[in-house]
């Protein structure tokens, strides 16, 4: 919750800061706007979501469960992603009828793809170090690392943070559609193997319960 309420405090700080200023905002500016809401309500569950089964001593129970890494974490996420998904309608509704009119449904299906490529990771990076706070500051060491890359990789298929909406002006629209639908499926094929990886280290129980 606490999360919850600081992402939208974050996107309300910025959204008043953008309305009072006197440059035409846009679906991308939008955009641009929400990324780091969403990215802050899936940090915590997908970072800190082994320490607190640690901390909690429930990690012998769910080891105990058969599959438990189908049963517990991958339903736990598609949860986490589920309310994620839900939360980010009212942000998008009051961006659409605070700032400019947005597709809203398109925008958060868009960034749900950005949202599952960090939740995905986060959870692999937990289940290498095993502690949330370290895979906390590895996110974020990682965060600022695609965010250093974004001005490099501005309209590249590469880009983790591409705005589907800025369309280049020197770009053909067809070869702009291509670039977005590429790094769509970078982004899912990573959010895929990320996810493997993870369960993959969740198999040997040992290392987590000793």
């Amino acid at each position: 919750m606490y999360f919850i309420f600081a992402a939208l405090g974050f996107f309300l700080l910025l959204g008043t800061i953008r309305a009072l200023d006197e440059s035409y905002m846009g679906t991308s500016d939008v955009y641009g706007l929400l990324i780091f809401p969403t990215i802050l309500l899936v940090f915590y569950p997908s970072a800190f979501g082994i320490q607190n089964d640690a901390d909690q001593r429930t990690l012998e129970i769910i080891f105990g469960i058969p599959d438990y890494r189908y049963k517990v974490w991958l339903v736990r996420m598609l949860m986490v992603l589920v309310i994620v998904f839900a939360v980010l309608f009212p942000f998008a509704w009051i961006a659409h009828y605070a700032l400019v009119s947005i597709p809203v449904f398109k925008m958060v299906t868009q960034l749900m793809i950005l949202a599952i490529f960090t939740s995905t990771l986060g959870f692999c990076v937990s289940t290498i170090v095993k502690n949330g706070n370290a895979t906390a500051v590895i996110m974020v060491v990682l965060g600022l690392v695609f965010l250093i890359l974004t001005d490099e990789l501005e309209y590249s298929k590469w880009n983790v943070f591409l705005n589907p909406f800025a369309s280049p002006d020197d770009l053909n629209e067809i070869v702009w559609h291509e670039i977005i639908r590429q790094n769509r499926i970078i982004l899912g094929i990573s959010s895929v193997v990320f996810l493997l990886l993870g369960l993959l280290n969740l198999q040997n129980r040992e290392k987590f319960l000793r």
